[in-house]
């Protein structure tokens, strides 16, 4: 973990568990709204220093992001990301094999803002539910860039990433995305206490 604040192996587990439940709720959202079954996997959660994450993402690959600026109970810059190609197999799988390549990439941005929206507040309410407290979640913001830029757009004082990788599976494809929390040390001495919280209430 990049910064100076650890968590404990408890801590680590509640926290895959609470994106889990997160993701599953996502899961079941998505597969509602475009009538096929999805399915997203187990999350693989690691902490990462900003660069590390930029690298991970592949310095030179175009990415979408979905990013909503979150704060109650800690604070983070949430990301849905996903490589360039697969944002737009996502959005084919979900709008229709038909539709030619222009108008896919017309529809890109709604299409997978919505996608963000939905898998971005599926996380932030398991949190909020297993706290009982609230989170105040900005508009989703879509951009389309290469990884370095994109993290340079965020808040200079984030420089910690907790890094979320998922698995998302359509009825003909399967597809690899990523979510990130861009943190401070503030924030993340923050969701360490969010999380001895829901320990001690267990």
């Amino acid at each position: 973990m990049p910064n100076s604040i650890r968590l404990s192996e408890l801590e680590e587990d509640l926290l895959t568990e609470l994106f889990n439940l997160g993701v599953g709720n996502a899961a079941s959202s998505l597969s509602e709204m475009v009538k096929q079954e999805i399915k997203l996997s187990v999350p693989a959660i690691e902490f990462l220093s900003i660069d590390q994450l930029a690298d991970r993402l592949g310095g030179e690959n175009s990415i979408c992001s979905v990013s909503q600026i979150v704060s109650g109970p800690f604070t983070a810059q949430s990301m849905l990301l996903f490589p360039e190609e697969n944002s737009l197999e996502i959005v084919r799988q979900l709008l229709g094999n038909d539709l030619p390549d222009d108008t896919l990439l017309e529809l890109q941005k709604e299409a997978f803002s919505e996608i963000g929206n939905i898998v971005l507040n599926a996380c932030i309410g398991s949190f909020s539910n297993a706290l009982k407290e609230e989170f105040k979640v900005d508009l989703p913001i879509f951009e389309l860039a290469k990884p370095g830029e994109l993290l340079k757009l965020s808040n200079q004082e984030k420089d910690t990433a907790l890094f979320i990788r998922i698995d998302l599976t359509l009825s003909t494809s399967q597809i690899t995305g990523y979510m990130a929390f861009l943190m401070g040390s503030i924030s993340l001495k923050q969701l360490k206490e969010a999380l001895e919280k829901m320990l001690a209430n267990l």
